[in-house]
């Protein structure tokens, strides 16, 4: 095995590790937390809300990836990705004695770890990969990543088996969970260890100077000159596509679902059957749409894209026809515009969670197919990009979440997904974009001091 795939593989597990417990505890935070409302602890009662969490880490996620790719930068990229995860671990520890101070703190913290967490994973990517590899190892990554979705919420599904999440389920939940986040913390100290060996033989990394925090102005500039090129202004709708769509199907959704009266006194539990089959979705999705048919053309990207679109949307109007309009907010029993059968209504809600999984990861894994192929120049800067516009995104739809009824969030999301698709098309059909890339690239060292910015580029690389 070449040391190129061999990292992408320890990469890939080493995220699938440390989310088996972070994607699992985010799916269901506000379930948790509407049990933690009934305690108290230290004497104060607790009144945080897993939306506005939500929120508040994407927010700061947000703005931090301004200043992540400069940080990657100084940290290299695997340094960067265990500090990173270190404040995902911080978060699912807060779950087990959570008060309201501590766990919107810990919500800042993992959202500027999570910055630096991802644009260091997407130079990474790039650095261990080629034109005739980024496919695959796109794929492999997004699958093992996915498999967090599954081993999570199995979990999940085993443990709770009440109506409400009382604190005799939470506690030996979350120790377990972050027992499982340290581990994965071990796996990324071991991709430190390899980069560094792999640094002294001088196969990843063609210098040994870092960037400094003045190269944050370089890097800005690249960001604005990657802004003012027609094809990462139409990324833009994409990117911002999938905050919308991340935040409803990962966590408004499972939220409906463990509110709806109608599936009874165990439906908390079916909040993890719903994180397994999506589990199941982007698992075998990111097999097929980037392992297994490995698209390298433009109409085969197409393909892949459009195909995650009809799946997206059958999800769209299944949610529509099945859940009440309030499910999101508030426990309810109230008729949804379709009244199924329970059986049936189940049905149609676990294999909407199977089918989500699969659109998503379709769009997913070309889009970072996309931004590692044609923007290998400035790699760092447009994953950061892509974080900025997906995370700020994220934080408008968390925001409104749990105050709006569920038509007009899948409305919204609809229109980005449509809008969304059309503007990948067009950019995976220009074939000016390397072009213009390499000149708005050109550009700005010409603009730039120009020792800062090799510094900046040998670093990052």
């Amino acid at each position: 095995m070449d040391h190129g795939l061999f990292n992408i593989i320890l990469l890939g597990s080493a995220f699938m590790v440390l989310f088996t417990a972070f994607q699992a505890t985010g799916m269901i935070s506000q379930s948790v937390l509407e049990g933690v409302k009934n305690e108290t602890i230290h004497g104060s009662t607790f009144h945080g809300s897993g939306y506005i969490s939500s929120a508040i880490l994407y927010a700061c996620f947000a703005i931090t990836n301004i200043f992540a790719p400069a940080i990657v930068s100084m940290l290299r990229p695997a340094l960067a990705m265990f500090l990173g995860g270190t404040t995902y671990f911080l978060y699912v520890l807060s779950f087990i004695y959570p008060m309201t101070w501590s766990y919107y703190i810990v919500s800042i913290l993992v959202g500027i770890g999570a910055a630096v967490l991802w644009t260091a994973q997407g130079v990474y990517l790039t650095n261990n990969s080629d034109e005739s590899t980024v496919s695959r190892n796109s794929g492999i990554f997004w699958a093992l990543f996915q498999v967090s979705l599954l081993a999570g919420n199995i979990y999940v599904y085993i443990a709770l088996k009440t109506e409400m999440i009382e604190r005799a389920t939470r506690i030996p939940l979350f120790i377990v969970f972050s027992i499982v986040s340290a581990v994965g913390l071990v796996l990324f100290l071991f991709i430190i260890w390899r980069s560094y060996t792999e640094r002294k033989r001088d196969t990843l990394i063609r210098t040994e100077e870092r960037g400094t925090i003045g190269d944050i102005i370089p890097t800005l500039k690249i960001a604005v000159k990657l802004l003012k090129t027609r094809n990462m202004l139409l990324l833009l709708i994409p990117f911002a596509y999938t905050g919308f769509s991340q935040t409803f199907f990962q966590g408004v959704y499972g939220t409906c679902i463990g509110h709806y009266v109608k599936y009874g006194d165990t439906r908390k539990r079916l909040i993890g059957l719903h994180g397994m089959l999506v589990g199941c979705g982007e698992i075998l999705g990111g097999g097929i749409f980037g392992f297994i048919t490995k698209p390298k053309t433009s109409s085969q990207r197409a393909l892949m894209v459009f195909i995650g679109f009809v799946l997206q949307m059958i999800y769209y109007y299944s949610v529509f026809v099945n859940f009440p309009s309030d499910a999101s907010s508030q426990e309810t029993s109230a008729k949804p515009y379709f009244d199924f059968s329970k059986k049936t209504s189940q049905v149609i809600a676990f294999s909407s969670s199977f089918i989500v999984g699969l659109g998503d990861s379709s769009i997913n894994t070309q889009l970072m197919n996309v931004l590692a192929t044609r923007y290998k120049q400035s790699t760092a800067s447009a994953f950061a990009i892509f974080k900025l516009v997906q995370s700020l995104m994220a934080a408008v739809a968390f925001f409104y979440a749990g105050s709006i009824e569920i038509q007009w969030q899948l409305l919204v999301v609809v229109i980005f997904l449509f809008f969304g698709t059309l503007a990948f098309f067009s950019v995976l059909f220009d074939e000016t974009t390397d072009e213009s890339m390499a000149n708005a690239v050109a550009v700005t060292v010409q603009d730039t001091d120009n020792d800062s910015y090799q510094n900046y580029s040998s670093s990052i690389a």
